[in-house]
This record gives C-alpha cells, structure tokens and sequence, in this order.
C-alpha cells in the first residue's frame, strides 16, 4: 500500500487495531513475567455515528473554523474516533479518524459499489503471516460530514472488520487532514474541529521538526495546554507524524502518533530493553490480513517532551522490518483522550494536550 503507514504497522503490529480499532484479548506472558493462566477477554465493538445521520453536521465557527460531529466510543478501556464521509450523493459513509494512516482508505468492496474508479496498479502488502492487494481509486465530489474536501486518490483495500454491517467503510488519514493546516480533536465535546476550509498539500518536501509556529487560534478555542514537538514526515500523498516518547530513564524512540490505534503499541525490543514489568493479559488483534497475540506490559514512568504521560498498559509486540525505518509505538487514542483534547498541528510540527 506504498507508504500508507498505518496500515503497515497494522500489518506488523495490530493495524487492524490502529487502522480498525479492533479489540481482542489472548494468552501469552509479558517479557518479565511468568507463563500463567491469562484471562481472555471477548472482542468488542465500537460505537460508529448514527445511521440516521447526513453528511450536513458540520457548523461554522465564529473563528471561521468548522466543527465535525464525532463518535467517541470507550469500550474496555479502548478508544476510537469516527466521521461521517459522503461520497457524491451517496453516504454517510463511517470513516475512523487515523492519524497514523498516511494514505486515507476506502474497503474495496464499498468503492466497486460506488463504482469509483481505479487510478492505479494493485499493489501487495504484507501483514504477519499474510499477504494481501490494494489498489489506488480517484474520488471527486466527496465530503466530510459537509466540509467540501478536494479530489483525490483513497486506497481500497479489503480488511478485516470494515465495510461490514455495523462497520467503518474505510480511514480518513493525515493526507486529508494535514491539508487544513492542523486540527483539534476534542474527545469529550465529540468534535473535530478544523481551523478553515481544505487547503493545498503541505509545502516542505522532507522531515521537518516543531514547533515552527504558532497554534492557530480556531482551534485552541482559548484554552492552554501543553505543546509537544512532533516531526511531521510528508510525501505525494502520504503524511506521518512522530513523537519522542521516553520510558523511566530510557532513551526517545519514535512513536507514531496515532487516533487510529485504539490502544497504544510498542515494540517488543523495547519492552525488553526497560525491563517492562509484563502481566497476564494479551489481546487479539486483527492486523491488515491476519490475526495476531499481542502481550500487554505496564508502561511505568513515560513521557514526551515536557510532559509525564499516564501510566497504563501497552501492547507489545514484534514490528519487525518496521522499526528500520526508527518507528519504535504506537501513541494511541487510549493516551490520547486522557488529556480532554488534542490539537495536531502538521504545519506547525507539534501536539497540544489540554
């Protein structure tokens, strides 16, 4: 899927969490824990917007901003975000917010039905254990719950628990998002608020590292947070963002900051190198074409620059050729929404947390 890199951590680590927010539970033991008996937990389901709804919920701010509705389902501790999405006269589609998906996608099964057409050779993708194919399609007149959005290309793709009864139809990522300059997220009001209309595609061309400038002032809404760098990484058509996460004492390694993962995920190699305390917990989690046991660790002490997070559990598991490129974690929404509300600002290359 080129560099869509949510769905390829998904595809090594519980993409199908970050990308579907899948929840799951198995047996497997910590890396500083003994084999035990482990309570399985069932897999669960997340709220997705109202099926009565239309793609006009969007209002304009006083600032000249625009509010999205959005669905913020807790379940078990898990947390996922998602927008309607319109599709010429046809929808509203349920998309999950996915910042950790560079390439914004469609379920292959819902664009033949829209007849969208293909831009592109299918490519292959490889997840644990599996393989699979996507392929580029072009949208035009396409919206997000009545914000215009431009013209563009989605992936389609068939993955697991989407575009089913019940399902989110695809991942509206940071391709899209970073095009209005930065957005906020605001868990507890269940809003995306969005600072003007769709812009061009960010400038730079190469990883640039914040803060650059400042917050625009529609999205802080007169409130004051803490400001965390991020390293925004662009492409054609394909955009990530990084933070320094620190565990105790522990060098940064780059984590993925992403709404998407509705738990947080690291590396197994780094569980191992600060001695993580492990427990008798796991989770199943579906990965872009697979099924994987995730071990969960307690986090301890871990921070980003300038602020404490908050102690938790976090998934553990091998991100294998992955971690070449120095992605490290998954920050998930389950962090995330600690803080109230959260403002990822692309152009500025940095995170506030209320």
């Amino acid at each position: 899927m080129g560099g869509n890199r949510s769905l390829l951590i998904v595809a090594v680590v519980a993409i199908g969490v970050t990308v579907l927010v899948l929840v799951l539970a198995a047996a497997v033991s910590g890396p500083a824990h003994k084999a035990a008996t482990v309570h399985v937990e069932p897999q669960v389901t997340f709220t997705l917007p109202p099926s009565a709804s239309a793609c006009d919920g969007a209002t304009t701010e006083a600032t000249g901003g625009e509010k999205v509705p959005l669905t913020v389902s807790v379940v078990a501790g898990q947390v996922a975000e998602t927008v309607d999405v319109c599709i010429g006269n046809q929808g509203p589609f349920p998309f999950i917010l996915d910042t950790g998906a560079g390439e914004s996608t469609i379920d292959a099964g819902l664009a033949h039905r829209l007849h969208l057409a293909s831009a592109g050779a299918a490519t292959e993708f490889a997840g644990v254990g599996c393989t699979g194919t996507a392929r580029p399609v072009s949208v035009g007149a396409w919206s997000l719950d009545g914000v215009v959005l431009a013209p563009q290309q989605l992936t389609a793709a068939t993955l697991p628990q989407m575009g089913g009864k019940g399902e989110p139809d695809g991942l509206l990522g940071s391709d899209v998002l970073s095009r209005f300059g930065g957005v906020r997220v605001d868990f507890g009001a269940g809003s995306l608020v969005l600072p003007g209309p769709e812009g061009a595609p960010l400038a730079q061309s190469s990883p640039f590292t914040g803060p650059q400038s400042p917050v625009p002032a529609a999205l802080t809404e007169g409130e004051n947070g803490t400001t965390v760098p991020l390293t925004v990484t662009p492409a054609s058509g394909d955009v990530s963002l990084s933070v320094a996460v620190r565990f105790a004492g522990g060098p940064r390694r780059e984590f993925v900051v992403d709404t998407g993962s509705s738990q947080s995920v690291m590396a197994s190699r780094v569980a191992r190198a600060q001695g993580l305390e492990g427990t008798e917990l796991a989770q199943r989690q579906s990965t872009v074409c697979s099924v994987v046991t995730v071990p969960l660790v307690h986090s301890g002490s871990w921070s980003v620059p300038g602020l404490a997070l908050h102690p938790q559990l976090i998934g553990s598991t091998d991100f294998g050729t992955i971690t070449a490129s120095g992605t490290l974690g998954l920050l998930g929404s389950d962090q995330l929404r600690r803080y109230g509300w959260l403002i990822l600002d692309y152009a500025g290359a940095q995170m506030v947390l209320g």
